[in-house]
């Protein structure tokens, strides 16, 4: 019995041995003759999550306003009105940037106020349309600012690239939108407000 034991045990021992071996030498390899040259692969993987990153205006939670304020001599005469409040270009701009890795980023827009646009809170007021509100980019070509309406704002496509030679999919851009009121018409005092959405997406 205790024979019968022993060999047990080594009969184990050796199957471990030889499973221990096996799995060593699928990634080793002995040369016993000369010239010795001995040759082993390693595989790599590296696994890139997706992402898209895309800022306007402060880049904190921070909800920028730039205000425009006319003065009464001017008021209705076409003059463009600069802006103050925003993080660029002296509070008339807005500092703007997208990095994503996943193929073409578009740009859409949407706008308070139900198609009418800008108000004080008084129909009988008024309103102010978003077209008085001129965008113009620093870098148009690449990353375009959207032009906006009271409604159906055409999106834009900010151009692939600006990252590494070579990677196809990747958007870094960045540039400074400038925002001016085109003051072409003469409404009706007081302090008209809206909001521009800006969203970004990637496929």
């Amino acid at each position: 019995m205790k024979a019968n034991m022993k060999k047990a045990m080594v009969a184990v021992a050796v199957a471990a041995a030889t499973t221990m071996s096996g799995s060593v030498m699928a990634a080793s390899a002995t040369d016993t003759t000369t010239p010795f040259s001995v040759a082993n692969n390693l595989d790599l993987r590296i696994v890139i999550p997706a992402f898209l990153y895309f800022r306007v205006g402060t880049d904190s939670a921070t909800i920028d306003r730039i205000t425009f304020s006319p003065t009464a001599a001017v008021l209705g005469n076409s003059t463009n009105v600069t802006g103050l409040g925003g993080d660029a270009v002296a509070g008339t701009g807005a500092n703007v940037a997208v990095r994503g890795n996943n193929g073409q980023v578009v740009i859409g827009t949407t706008v308070t106020g139900g198609g009418t646009g800008m108000g004080t809170g008084t129909a009988a007021d008024g309103f102010i349309n978003y077209n008085q509100i001129t965008t113009t980019s620093s870098d148009a070509a690449n990353f375009p600012a959207p032009t906006l309406a009271n409604a159906a704002v055409p999106n834009v496509n900010v151009t692939l690239g600006g990252g590494p030679a070579g990677a196809g999919k990747v958007t870094v851009r960045a540039a400074i939108w400038t925002y001016g009121y085109a003051n072409t018409t003469v409404p009706s005092a007081g302090t008209y407000n809206g909001t521009v959405t800006y969203t970004a997406t990637m496929p």
